[in-house]
């Protein structure tokens, strides 16, 4: 019988088991964590393993495969403990928790509005809903979009367009509006169709805010933003500074600023998606199979969780081919 020390013994073994065993890319990981764990181990200062404790029975044609190839399979050996050693202190670095790290409980804030809970309104005026529409859709605001749509209509006139203009006012461009919101509550199969006298089933309404032409007009050069800015926008196509909401920034802005302003929210908030109806061909149009509105202009929406009130909004753009370090959220 041939005796041999600990650590000869686990050398041996795992020399031997080098040679006959194979194993499939997870089972080899676990295999050499173990191994690395008692060679770690068989340290001489700390855990010598005498020849009273251990002592290994071999058998002669076992201990006649110790030949041949050994050295080659010790530094294969060698080098997968080091591997391993390596991979073991960078997971331990990277690792969030370890047993022995006590758990924290983190403080629970305090709920301290700075205003009233709600709408900001006051209860004794009196609101009509064109009141409450103009605090998203201001008379600034407004008159913001009246400017830009009178340039865009003298730069297409300027370049040949042959049409009949007057600028719009502030007035024309509220009754504008109202018609656009009648349209898309009241649908028929064109928008002359809106203004048709002659049929059983005709709309007298739209008659009464404006005519047909001055309205067609008024579409073909409505504009949230300047003309000459835009161009300056465009410019910058294809480089982190272009920005594709450019031309419909001044009013969303206004209608997040209002959105914040008049309503302050209660202590449960929820962050979602949510699509606004749209199959037009902007790029940014996105297709939501989960969602029940599927094509659209996705957004993120920072909301209420008691009544699903809209506090804030992001509009989704699109993929970012230039990263921004801030993930998917910051657009």
């Amino acid at each position: 019988m041939t005796r041999y020390t600990g650590a000869e013994a686990l050398q041996f073994v795992l020399d031997t088991s080098d040679e006959e065993s194979t194993f499939s890319s997870e089972e080899e990981r676990d295999y050499s964590d173990d191994r690395l764990y008692f060679e770690e181990r068989l340290d001489p200062a700390v855990d010598r393993i005498s020849d009273e404790n251990v002592a290994c029975s071999l058998s002669p044609s076992t201990a006649t495969r110790r030949t041949g190839s050994n050295g080659n399979q010790k530094e294969n050996v060698a080098k997968r403990a080091k591997t391993n050693i390596q991979t073991s202190n960078k997971e331990s670095t990277l690792s969030w928790k370890t047993e022995t790290d006590i758990d924290m409980v983190p403080q629970t804030l305090r709920f301290l509005p700075a205003r009233e809970l709600g709408p900001q309104l006051s209860s004794a005026d009196t609101h009509t809903p064109q009141t409450l529409f103009k605090m998203f859709f201001s008379e600034n605001a407004v008159s913001t979009l009246c400017h830009n749509t009178n340039a865009q209509a003298a730069g297409a006139i300027a370049k040949g367009r042959k049409f009949k203009w007057t600028d719009v006012s502030i007035s024309e461009m509220y009754r504008y509006i109202g018609l656009v919101f009648y349209m898309a509550m009241v649908k028929v199969s064109s928008i002359k169709d809106y203004w048709r006298q002659d049929s059983l089933f005709s709309l007298p309404f739209p008659a009464t805010i404006m005519a047909r032409e001055r309205y067609r007009t008024i579409s073909w050069n409505v504009h949230m933003s300047h003309p000459d800015a835009d161009k300056e926008n465009d410019r910058k196509r294809g480089t982190p500074e272009h920005d594709r909401l450019f031309r419909v920034k001044p009013l969303m802005e206004t209608i997040r600023h209002a959105c914040k302003s008049i309503y302050h929210p209660r202590r449960n908030l929820a962050v979602d998606e949510r699509m606004v109806a749209c199959k037009a061909h902007t790029g940014m149009t996105q297709y939501m199979k989960a969602k029940p509105t599927r094509w659209g202009f996705k957004l993120f929406v920072l909301a209420d969780s008691s009544n699903g009130y809209t506090l804030d909004f992001s509009v989704y753009t699109g993929k970012n081919n230039f990263p921004t370090g801030h993930g998917h959220m910051m657009l």
